[in-house]
């Protein structure tokens, strides 16, 4: 598996764990579940980003991560909260995008 899909890989268990530790603060039953889902995807999540900069550098490797992860977030938040996604929002992500393609052509 290449850098660039480890990294992929992490990015998307953001929200996982960014939702896992929201239900974990929550008065709930399953609160001991939540936690061990919050832990497990951040651990996961973390791995995968260290096996990403090992073939990329950790400018690069944390950009494309943390870009993954916050797009991967926002549409969790829009299908499970129903978030609302402004034309603003659209273009920051986009912005993000190009970003990352720059780094990546510059590479």
């Amino acid at each position: 598996m290449s850098g660039l899909l480890f990294l992929i890989a992490g990015g998307l268990l953001e929200p996982v764990w960014v939702i896992a530790m929201t239900k974990a603060g929550g008065n709930t039953d399953r609160r001991a579940f939540w936690y061990v889902v919050f832990l497990s995807a951040m651990f996961m999540s973390l791995m995968f980003m260290s096996r990403g900069m090992k073939t990329m550098s950790v400018g690069i490797s944390y950009a494309i991560w943390t870009a993954v992860g916050a797009l991967s977030t926002i549409v969790a938040g829009r299908i499970l909260y129903h978030e609302g996604i402004s034309w603003k929002k659209v273009a920051a992500v986009t912005l993000i995008l190009i970003g990352i393609s720059g780094l990546e052509a510059a590479g």
